[in-house]
């Protein structure tokens, strides 16, 4: 069955697109069959993120009924994907608030292990419509009081639309002394804290250069905590933990037959 997750925030400039197209490229490395989709039709920025230049068919076209949904997706190795147009006479006669039925439409071709919606942030028409589309929900914060206020909005109104998965990532993660620590994220919110994301500049140039920054650093610690997140979605164990485990067994074996 499809998974479809909507990436929101409260506010714009929390690294909400970084982490969706990052989460799309760590799935597809873990073998999932993965689109990720540009719900923030008035400010678009996933095709950029992903270094796609060359796409010929947007969710515009699917919101005005030009194309079907089911052939939309564009490809970025390996990745696939739905951008929103960029241009701003593409935002006439398009009514976002018709894409749960095509994400419908998508969950139910079995084409994909994950659906990936990019929000817009806040609380706005696009975001909205995302949450009524979506699943499950990520919302992603820095770790400090304001933005977190808008996490408690955010969870209010998908607990009416009646989601009841919901986790957080915190982004830009400094480990000051001002910031809120994950468990007392869950402790006081009740929400659970999916994973962390440290502040790392490198992730800036790599979007400046619409390079996903596990292409950009694919050996860097940033991007160790990127897979990890998307193993704990999974529900997979992270793989240097099993490595370890693996090499603890066979040292105590070691160490058994050599005491005999």
């Amino acid at each position: 069955m499809t998974r479809v997750i909507g990436i929101v925030s409260g506010k714009g400039g929390v690294g909400k697109t970084t982490f969706a197209t990052n989460l799309g490229v760590a799935l597809n490395t873990l073998d999932k069959k993965i689109l990720v989709v540009d719900c923030n039709i008035t400010a678009p920025h996933v095709a950029y993120y992903l270094g796609a230049r060359d796409y010929s068919t947007t969710l515009n076209n699917v919101l005005r009924g030009e194309v079907d949904v089911r052939f939309a997706p564009s490809c970025q190795s390996g990745v696939m994907f739905i951008p929103s147009s960029e241009e701003v006479n593409e935002l006439m006669k398009v009514d976002i608030n018709d894409l749960k039925n095509y994400i419908k439409s998508l969950d139910k071709s079995e084409k994909y292990d994950y659906i990936v919606l990019d929000s817009a942030p806040g609380l706005g028409k696009e975001a909205l419509s995302v949450l009524e589309a979506c699943d499950e929900i990520i919302f992603i914060t820095t770790p400090t009081i304001p933005t977190i206020m808008d996490m408690t909005r955010c969870a209010e109104v998908a607990n009416k639309l009646g989601h009841r998965k919901f986790k957080v990532v915190f982004n830009m993660v400094r480990k000051k002394k001002f910031e809120l620590k994950e468990e007392d994220a869950e402790k006081f919110f009740g929400v659970p804290v999916l994973g962390t994301i440290p502040f790392d500049e490198d992730i800036m140039d790599s979007t400046a250069q619409g390079i996903p920054f596990l292409w950009f650093k694919p050996r860097s610690s940033t991007s160790k905590h990127f897979r990890e997140l998307a193993e704990n979605l999974v529900g997979i164990k992270h793989t240097k933990q099993s490595i370890f485990n693996r090499a603890s067994k066979r040292f105590r074996r070691i160490f058994k037959r050599e005491r005999i």
